[in-house]
């Protein structure tokens, strides 16, 4: 698998989705002739070898989504037929018998296309996120875990108040995906008003935590990046004006100063200009121990002085903020302040800002970057890594890019590989 490879899947229309599992071991495919296709890898051969195809919607599919493996082989898919199906492997069962993969009952609670599905995280429970074109959000669980022969919808965000239309576009969902911060956060973006919203769900109901941002045009895409031990998360946009905004989210403010860069090993400050200044610096001292360690006696006494100083503004500082919690009990450093516009679950009740799991103030967000894809046409589809340091985008000019952020914080592109251009030369 570490060559590039041809897959002759053999849909009779367009490809609008691939899906890996898990693993990577198991890859299924979805487009206009209304057909999945299933493929698994042979490790001796080093080809993909097809397990199923199905005809599986009547319309067009335009989204796939595995389920984690602790739950079974199970696979969802949505079409512009407004239902979203579930399918089951039964290992039992023949491969290409046409019974190898069996279809569950349709859920067909949108009133227009859907375009979007997402299973919840591991750490959940089995559920999957829904998002169609009316506007609204649903969040569907198996009332059986063990058959999932019935689901149902559990909670349902209305994310355009009065609805939307197929007209007003696609509605994009994606779950965070770590653990250990505020658990069951979901981003929504796209339809007519063009924006991104975070919510959280709490004892069974979507509440609205923050707002990203309004754009000028239509939000096709959005993933969620792993935090990987970040203190901050990182959400990426794929936009229909050509361009990629990658957003920075602190469910917990008080984290926002202290973090590392999105590279894993590069911290925030550290460029090539400071490290010459150090090679310098340390260049000098070889050569002039004497004023080295005259300049190290002089710093000395300024450090003793300077704690001495601080130590007394640490005791005013104390007393003051004492005195300030005793007055209003709000947080008065403005950097932790919530820095997205409208409302959300910390605005109709500050008093609760802190009182979340510790908080110190309400969650706040800052755009990273906004890349300007050349040529400029609309981006399709975009994908985090499993580490959440590259991010691949797909746009309509037929080519899949990757993007990486530098130490000096600027993202650039790294690769890029011409689908259309590799198709010909085969």
């Amino acid at each position: 698998m570490d060559q590039d490879q041809s897959i002759p899947v053999n849909h009779d229309d367009f490809i609008h989705d691939i899906a890996y599992n898990f693993y990577g071991s198991r890859l299924a495919t979805c487009g206009s002739d209304r057909c999945i296709k299933i493929w698994d890898w042979n490790r001796q051969t080093g080809l993909w070898i097809l397990n199923e195809s199905i005809g599986a919607h009547d319309s067009s599919i335009v989204r796939l989504s595995w389920a984690h493996p602790e739950f079974g082989q199970v696979l969802a898919s949505c079409s512009l037929d407004c239902t979203v199906r579930i399918w089951v492997e039964q290992e039992t069962n023949m491969k290409n018998s046409s019974m190898r993969w069996r279809g569950l009952m349709p859920l067909g609670d949108s009133k227009a296309a859907v375009h979007s599905i997402a299973f919840a995280p591991e750490y959940s429970s089995l559920s999957i996120a829904t998002g169609s074109s009316d506007g609204k959000v649903r969040l569907y669980s198996p009332t059986d875990p063990v058959r999932l022969s019935n689901w149902t919808v559990n909670c349902m965000i209305d994310f355009v108040p009065g609805g939307a239309t197929d007209a007003d576009g696609p509605l994009c969902v994606s779950w965070c995906k770590s653990r250990f911060s505020s658990p069951h956060m979901l981003v929504v973006g796209g339809s007519k008003h063009k924006n991104v919203k975070i919510y959280q769900l709490l004892s069974n109901v979507f509440v609205e935590l923050l707002e990203l941002a309004q754009y000028d045009s239509h939000v096709l895409d959005i993933d969620w990046a792993p935090t990987m031990g970040r203190s901050y998360h990182l959400i990426a946009t794929a936009c229909a004006d050509g361009h990629i905004r990658i957003y920075k989210f602190w469910s917990d403010p008080s984290l926002a100063k202290t973090h590392l860069s999105d590279s894993l090993f590069v911290y925030d400050g550290d460029s090539d200009d400071n490290k010459d200044d150090a090679n310098m610096k340390a260049l000098d001292t070889s050569r002039h121990p004497d004023d080295a360690s005259a300049s190290s006696d002089e710093a000395s006494d300024d450090t003793d002085d300077s704690e001495d100083s601080a130590d007394d503004e640490d005791s005013e500082d104390s007393i003051s903020a004492d005195d300030d919690d005793d007055n209003d009990g709000t947080d008065s450093d403005p950097d932790r302040s919530s820095s997205a516009s409208g409302g959300g679950l910390y605005a109709s009740d500050p008093d609760r800002r802190g009182r979340q799991r510790g908080r110190s103030s309400a969650p706040r967000s800052e755009l990273a970057s906004d890349i300007a894809v050349q040529p400029s046409v609309p981006i399709r589809r975009i994908r985090w890594n499993s580490s959440g340091t590259l991010l691949v985008s797909s746009s309509d000019d037929g080519v899949v890019r990757m993007w990486r952020m530098t130490a000096s914080g600027t993202w650039r592109e790294v690769a890029a590989v011409n689908a259309e251009k590799d198709a010909a030369e085969d």
